[in-house]
């Protein structure tokens, strides 16, 4: 049974049922993939009448984990970019705390108890 959705004059039309087998035709163009990405190529289109790929579209954007150098004490984000022990920092009521990470803690211990 194919399935049909009207978006912004365009038929995007799905006759498999799988969520990435969407398609249309945009600019004499057939394109496939996922719903949101489609309709994402058909706006760009009729917004700015440049055509784009729908796979340009991200529609799952990472979930950023944290890094090897970061660590989360008492609800608070400590982070390291260089990998250097002495080089932690921290944001704390608006201000910036740096330091190597026992220190930082024993002073995030004093603050938060306050």
């Amino acid at each position: 049974m194919k399935k049909r959705l009207f978006h912004r004059g365009y038929t995007i039309e799905n006759s498999t049922g799988l969520t990435s087998d969407w398609k249309t035709t945009i600019n004499g163009q057939t394109v496939k993939g996922m719903i949101t990405n489609i309709k994402n190529s058909v706006d760009w289109w009729c917004d700015t009448k440049a055509f784009v790929l729908p796979e340009k579209f991200n529609t799952h954007p990472q979930l950023k984990q944290p890094s090897a150098n970061s660590e989360q004490y008492r609800g608070i984000v400590l982070k390291n970019d260089s990998g250097k022990a002495n080089e932690w920092y921290v944001m704390v009521r608006g201000q910036l705390i740096k330091g190597d990470i026992v220190s930082i803690k024993k002073y995030l211990d004093r603050t938060l108890v306050a």
